[in-house]
């Protein structure tokens, strides 16, 4: 998988979609006044189990919201669990890829019952590469997801965005 990653990077890299991004004010006041826990959950290891089938998918309700998983929020989290570990990609990249708006992928990945694994949602960043929420809170867990992709090896500056030269090196975009 990663050298079909890689692959891709060199394509987008190049593409508009890497235009200079104006870091947003409200992005910056918001890592600023986020307040760590006193646990960081970094763990990016632990599996859950995944529906594969459409009757198991038809049949399974998510342990967090006791609803079923729509079959919108199945494609999510199918395109999600291909970006490899030590990579991202945005929400917009996604929706892209899903013919979908961003709020509708970052609302499904919000709800996501399978995280960190098969379905790793923290290596989903907003567009201008800040750190984003972190199932669905942006006041604590911001920390967590952090956390979790610095020991996939990204790195973030003091103001919560992944660094500039990891931007277009580390980003997924090959969904299949």
């Amino acid at each position: 998988m990663a050298k079909t990653a890689t692959a891709s990077l060199v394509s987008l890299a190049t593409s508009p979609y890497f235009a200079a991004r104006p870091r947003s004010a409200a992005h910056k006041r918001l890592f600023a006044n986020a307040v760590a826990p006193d646990a960081i959950d970094d763990d990016v290891e632990t599996m859950r189990d995944y529906p594969e089938t459409k009757d198991a998918r038809a049949a399974y309700v998510s342990p967090a919201t006791q609803r079923p998983v729509t079959e919108f929020q199945f494609r999510v989290y199918d395109a999600c669990r291909q970006v490899p570990a030590g990579y991202y990609s945005t929400y917009k990249a996604l929706a892209e890829h899903l013919g979908s708006g961003p709020r509708a992928v970052g609302n499904a990945l919000a709800r996501n019952p399978f995280c960190p694994q098969p379905i790793p949602c923290h290596r989903i960043l907003p567009a201008d590469c800040y750190i984003g929420g972190f199932s669905g809170d942006t006041k604590s867990k911001i920390f967590f997801k952090k956390a979790k992709l610095e020991k996939e090896s990204l790195e973030f500056d003091d103001a919560g965005f992944l660094v500039g030269s990891m931007q277009q090196a580390r980003f997924f975009g090959d969904f299949k």
